[in-house]
């Protein structure tokens, strides 16, 4: 690979390809939206009735969302495999080609005394902010977690990053709760990766070449 440009070409069939493949299983939850009711809940009979009626004829609609709820849980490890996969494309770019050494001033404080200027991981902070973290940060941080799931717990400054996009959610800070998406102790998750793209925003490949061309060809 000689240039950025090269390497976004040579894989770029690859990445459409996983994009196929997410959007299949994304698919599955986008065919099969929930009716929803509307109307007044409250426990007069009158309320109680309607709402009774309202389930009675949307029941094979209700069922249906239902079931394709579950199919998409079942599936949702394989979905995260992908966008694992997608992330180590895009980490592996951004390590090739970014000429970046500089830790830029607008990066919140702990993070900055956690990554030293000239390394590699300087090479990663780049990119638009997503909850206050470059997203090639958030690339490496999600890169790393992919392929160290089964380590009882990732280094800094992984950890660090996936703090800042669990409580940098935008919510008053007298309401700041951690968003489960991106909590490391949440033991529901294995692969953050899923989570990691749709934040990015990354769900065809058209999102995707958008930033990494940002990323390592106009940066």
């Amino acid at each position: 690979m000689n240039s950025p440009e090269e390497y976004l070409k040579r894989t770029e069939s690859a990445v459409i390809k996983i994009f196929d493949g997410i959007n299949s299983y994304l698919k599955i939850l986008r065919d099969a939206l929930p009716p929803v009711y509307v109307g007044n809940f409250g426990d007069t009979q009158n309320q109680r009735l309607v709402y009774k009626n309202w389930v009675a004829s949307n029941r094979a609609a209700i069922q249906s969302s239902l079931e394709a709820q579950r199919e998409f849980s079942a599936e949702s490890f394989a979905l995260a495999t992908l966008c694992g996969s997608l992330l180590q494309i895009a980490a592996m770019g951004i390590q090739w080609f970014s000429e970046n050494k500089e830790i830029p001033e607008d990066v919140p404080e702990d993070l900055r005394l956690l990554i030293k200027t000239g390394t590699k991981t300087a090479k990663f902070c780049i990119g638009r902010r997503i909850r206050s973290v470059p997203i090639g940060l958030a690339i490496y941080a999600a890169r790393n977690q992919f392929n160290h799931m089964d380590d009882e717990e990732l280094r800094e400054p992984n950890i660090t990053i996936f703090n800042l996009l669990a409580y940098n959610h935008g919510v008053a800070v007298e309401q700041c709760f951690k968003d489960p998406a991106f909590d490391l102790e949440n033991k529901v998750l294995i692969n953050f990766s899923s989570n990691i793209t749709a934040l990015l925003e990354w769900r065809n490949y058209e999102s995707y070449h958008s930033d990494m061309h940002s990323l390592i060809v106009a940066g």
